[in-house]
């Protein structure tokens, strides 16, 4: 069938997910939005609907043009020990994440990857627990892996990219046979999204990426808006460029509440400026293993 789901919902996203199927588009938003301020009201914790960890800067597949830079980066994983802390200070901060993406680079990578599993299971019992993967290691994953997916009812969500189109019904029938939730998506272009002029305007960038999608990131510590701020130092670092990659909320400022990362994330971060989604037509290009160069991700080299 090439998907094949096990989902946990919370009671909120069931609710949600519901009035979605009968109420039209243009009213979803503001339902969504008169739950948070119901909850505001009586002064309980927000939800927040989407939440991206990164387990690997790295990535064994280096596609250019990634958004995350992951061709650029140095050998990076997370570390377990402050992930579970985070975890456990948003789970403080933040009522439940609705959907919780656990990325790279290549999360596969990672040799502690179940650990994460748990802990995101842990912390957040109602989340829809997600592992992004290329595929390319899946086959080689330990009985500890899959008990662990199983475990934590984690859906493996497989980015296959033109190397690994035929592999599709191989990846789909082992996820099958491991007793896992997996959707397996084909994707062939990557958008170029790096202006290093930046001199993209601020708001208009800002508010037609919310529109297009809604990526926080949470790295070390600290919510970013997007991928642009948490991983920019990359691409600075190989092409002498200046992205900022300040503006993130520290979730252990003692001031610190779940409404400010929640109104944190509905501001435009100055990496914005450096950011292609503002345009009308956001450029595209074939999908291609990464030979460093700087045009593969910036408009200002094209």
């Amino acid at each position: 069938m090439g998907r094949i789901r096990l989902q946990r919902m919370s009671a909120h996203s069931k609710l949600r997910r519901a009035y979605h199927s009968i109420v039209p588009n243009t009213q979803q938003e503001s339902f969504y939005f008169a739950i948070l301020r119901l909850r505001r009201l009586f002064h309980l914790r927000p939800f927040l609907s989407y939440l991206e960890v990164q387990l690997a800067d790295h990535c064994n597949l280096d596609c250019s043009g990634c958004s995350h830079f992951s061709p650029l980066a140095d050998e990076v994983f997370a570390d377990i020990n402050q992930y579970d802390r985070d975890m456990k200070r948003l789970s403080q901060l933040i009522a439940n994440i609705e959907m919780i993406r656990l990325i790279g680079g290549e999360p596969l990578l990672h040799p502690k990857v179940s650990m994460f599993l748990d802990s995101t299971r842990k912390w957040f019992p109602k989340a829809d627990i997600h592992l992004v993967t290329n595929g390319i290691l899946l086959p080689s994953m330990n009985t500890e892996f899959w008990e662990s997916c199983r475990r934590n009812s984690i859906l493996i969500d497989v980015t296959l990219y033109p190397p690994l189109f035929s592999k599709k019904t191989e990846l789909l029938l082992l996820a099958k046979s491991k007793g896992t939730a997996i959707n397996a998506v084909e994707t062939a272009t990557f958008r170029v999204t790096t202006n290093s002029k930046g001199d993209s305007e601020l708001e208009r960038t800002f508010r037609r990426c919310r529109k297009l999608g809604y990526w926080p990131i949470l790295r070390q510590g600290r919510v970013y808006q997007c991928a642009k701020p948490a991983y920019g130092h990359y691409f600075n670092k190989a092409f002498g460029t200046k992205i900022p990659t300040g503006g993130s909320i520290d979730i252990y400022d003692h001031e610190v509440t779940g409404w400010k990362v929640l109104s944190h994330l509905e501001k435009s971060p100055e990496a914005c400026r450096f950011c292609t989604y503002g345009w009308e037509k956001v450029p595209t290009q074939a999908w291609a293993k990464s030979r460093l160069s700087r045009k593969e991700w910036d408009v200002a080299e094209q």
